[in-house]
C-alpha cells in the first residue's frame, strides 16, 4: 500500500482516522496506540507476510534487549555485551535482507556485485532497522524519554501495552517506508501530553494541506518528468549517442524528478503524522537551494544525516583526532585522519545504504571527496578573508552554481544503471556527439523542467507555508530563501481548502498510474 492509492487515501486513512479518535475518546492513550500499531501493520501486510513476520520479529528482540538494558545496573558485565547482540542483530539482518549477502565476485552479467540470495528485500527494512539501533542506544545510555516510557512495566499487562506502544513509535506507517528517523525523545513527550488525546480539526487541516502539496508533488511533476529521465539513461545505458542538449535535459529531469519525489513523500508523511496529532522531524528542506555540499546534507534526507553522524562520522572523527594527537601527526596527516577518512566511510555507508552496486559506491565517493574539500576550503584563511570581502550576492550565486552543477553530475553518476553508462552520459553532455539525431521531442520536457526548478527555487516549501502552525520538529536550523512574503501564508481557510482541492483532484487524474516513490526502492 503506498499513499498515493486510492484505497490508501479514500478506505484505509480515513477508517484509521475514525478508530483512532475514537479510541482516544472512549478509552484513552494506550487504546489510540494499539489503534496505530494494528493499522500500521494492515499498512505494512501487502508488502509481503514475510516482510510483515521479519518487522515483528526485529520488534520484539529491540523491545526486549532495551527491557534488559534499563533493568541491568551500568557496570554490569553483560550489558555491554547484550547490547553489541542487539546492534549486532540489527545490523546482520539488515545486512542479509537488503544487501542479500552480496559478494564482490563477478556475477554472469559482468556485474562485480552480485545479489546471491533469491530472498526479496523487505519494504522499509533501512528505515526501521536505524530508527530501532537509535532507539537501543539511548536505552543503553538511559535517556530520560526511555527510562520515563519503561520504569512503569511491573507486570505482565503492563509490558503488552508498552510493546505496543513501541511497535506504534517504529512502525508508525506515515515513516514505516522512507522515514523519517524519528528519536524516541521527538515522539513519546508528544503521546504523553493531553493534547495527544483531543481532536484538534487545525491538526486535520495542516494535515490535509501537506497530504495535497505531496501528492501533487509526486504525481503531477515527479511522474510527468519520469519519461524523459527513462529514456535518456536508458540511451545512456546502450551507448547511444545524443546531442548534448537532450542528455543535459535528461540529467537534470533526474534531478528534478528525485527532488519532487522525495520532497512529495516528506510532505505527505509530516501531514499523515500530523493528522494523528503527531509532530514529525522534518526531512526534507529545499536542498537545492543549498550553497554547498555541506549545506545540502543539513536539508536533504535529514534524519539520515544526523543518525549516520551520530553514530558513525562523529565516534571517527573523535578516535581520529585523539589518535593524531597522541601520536603527534603533522597537520596533512592529521587532517586525513580525523577529516578525510571518516568522511569517505560516512559517505561509503550513506551510499551502500541505498544498495550495493558501483554507481552508489562512485557516488560516494564523489559526495566524500566534494564534501571534505568543501570542508577544508571553508576552513582555509583564503575563503575567510574572500568571505569579507566579497560581494554576498556574488559569492552565494558562485557557490550555488558550482553545487548545482556538481550536484547534477553526482546524481547522473547516482541514477545511471552502470559507472560506463554515466561515463558516457558525461561526455555526451560535454560535447562528444553534437548534431547527434533527436531523442525525444524538446518543447514538453523543457516546459516541465522550467515549471520544477520555477517551484523549485522561487516558492515556498511546504513547512515554510504552513510554519504558522508549527508543522513539524526542526532537524537542522536551516536558513529560507526565496520570497519572505510567501512564507507562513497557509492558514485554515475556505480558499486554501479550495487549493488543497485543485491539487488534490489534479494529482487523482494521474493517480492511477501509481508508480512508487523512487526511495521505496531503497
Amino acid at each position: 500500500m503506498i499513499f498515493i492509492d486510492p484505497l490508501f487515501l479514500f478506505v484505509f486513512l480515513p477508517a484509521t482516522l475514525l478508530a483512532f479518535y475514537l479510541a482516544t475518546w472512549f478509552w484513552g492513550r494506550n487504546a489510540a496506540l494499539l489503534v496505530i500499531f494494528l493499522a500500521s501493520l494492515i499498512f505494512y501486510v501487502p508488502y509481503g507476510i514475510s516482510s510483515a513476520v521479519l518487522l515483528l520479529m526485529a520488534l520484539l528482540v529491540n523491545f526486549s534487549v532495551a527491557v534488559a538494558l534499563l533493568r541491568l545496573p551500568d557496570g554490569h558485565p553483560r550489558r555491554g555485551r547484550l547490547y553489541g547482540l542487539g546492534q549486532f542483530y540489527n545490523i546482520a539482518s539488515l545486512l542479509y535482507f537488503k544487501y542479500k549477502i552480496v559478494s564482490v565476485i563477478l556475477g554472469g552479467g559482468g556485474n562485480l556485485m552480485t545479489d546471491v540470495a533469491g530472498v526479496a528485500i523487505p519494504a522499509g527494512i533501512s528505515f526501521y532497522t536505524f530508527h530501532q539501533a537509535a532507539f537501543l542506544a539511548d536505552a543503553y545510555g538511559r535517556e530520560k524519554s526511555v527510562v520515563e516510557f519503561f520504569q512503569d512495566i511491573r507486570s505482565l499487562k503492563a509490558g503488552f501495552w508498552a510493546f505496543c506502544r513501541y511497535g506504534a513509535f517504529v512502525s508508525f506507517f506515515p515513516q514505516l517506508i522512507i522515514g523519517p528517523i524519528t528519536y524516541f525523545h521527538e515522539f513519546h513527550p508528544q503521546v504523553r501530553s493531553r493534547k495527544f488525546l483531543h481532536f484538534d480539526p487545525v491538526n486535520i487541516a495542516v494535515g490535509l494541506a501537506f497530504v495535497s502539496i505531496g501528492m501533487f508533488k509526486k504525481v503531477v511533476i515527479a511522474d510527468n518528468i519520469a519519461p524523459t529521465v527513462d529514456i535518456v539513461f536508458g540511451a545512456a545505458q546502450v551507448g547511444a549517442v545524443m546531442d548534448p542538449a537532450h542528455a543535459w535535459i535528461g540529467a537534470l529531469s533526474y534531478m528534478a524528478q528525485l527532488y519532487f519525489d522525495f520532497s512529495g513523500y516528506s510532505d505527505m508523511a509530516l501531514g499523515l503524522a500530523r493528522m494523528f496529532g503527531l509532530r514529525y522531524p522534518i526531512n526534507f528542506f529545499s536542498p537545492f537551494k543549498a550553497t554547498g555540499i555541506i549545506d545540502y546534507y543539513r536539508r536533504w534526507h535529514m534524519t539520515l544525516t544526523r543518525v549516520i553522524a551520530r553514530f558513525l562520522f562523529t565516534p571517527l572523527s573523535i578516535a581520529g583526532t585523539r589518535y593524531s594527537l597522541e601520536r603527534r601527526l603533522p597537520p596533512v596527516p592529521a587532517q586525513i585522519v580525523s577529516l578525510w577518512i571518516p568522511i569517505m566511510i560516512n559517505f561509503q555507508i550513506i551510499s551502500l545504504w541505498h544498495g550495493a552496486t558501483w554507481t552508489f559506491v562512485a557516488f560516494g565517493v564523489m559526495h566524500g571527496l566534494w564534501y571534505a574539500s568543501e570542508a577544508q576550503i571553508r576552513a582555509s584563511k583564503t575563503y575567510r578573508t574572500m568571505r569579507k570581502t566579497a560581494s554576498p550576492f556574488v559569492r552565494l550565486s558562485i557557490e550555488r552554481a558550482i553545487f548545482f552543477v556538481l550536484l547534477c553530475l553526482s546524481l547522473s553518476m547516482f541514477r545511471s544503471e552502470s559507472v560506463g553508462a554515466a561515463f558516457h552520459l558525461y561526455a555526451q553532455m560535454f560535447g562528444a556527439s553534437p548534431g547527434a539525431p533527436s531523442t525525444f521531442e524538446m518543447r514538453e520536457p523543457v516546459f516541465i523542467l522550467l515549471c520544477a526548478f520555477s517551484i523549485i527555487y522561487f516558492m515556498p516549501n511546504g513547512v515554510e507555508l504552513l510554519r504558522r502552525y508549527r508543522p513539524a520538529i526542526m532537524t537542522y536550523e536551516n536558513e529560507s530563501y526565496g520570497f519572505t512574503f510567501l512564507r507562513s501564508l497557509w492558514r485554515p481557510s475556505w480558499a486554501w481548502a479550495m487549493f488543497a482541492g485543485v491539487l488534490t483532484v489534479s494529482s487523482l487524474f494521474y493517480v492511477g498510474r501509481q508508480p512508487p516513490f523512487l526511495y521505496q526502492g531503497f
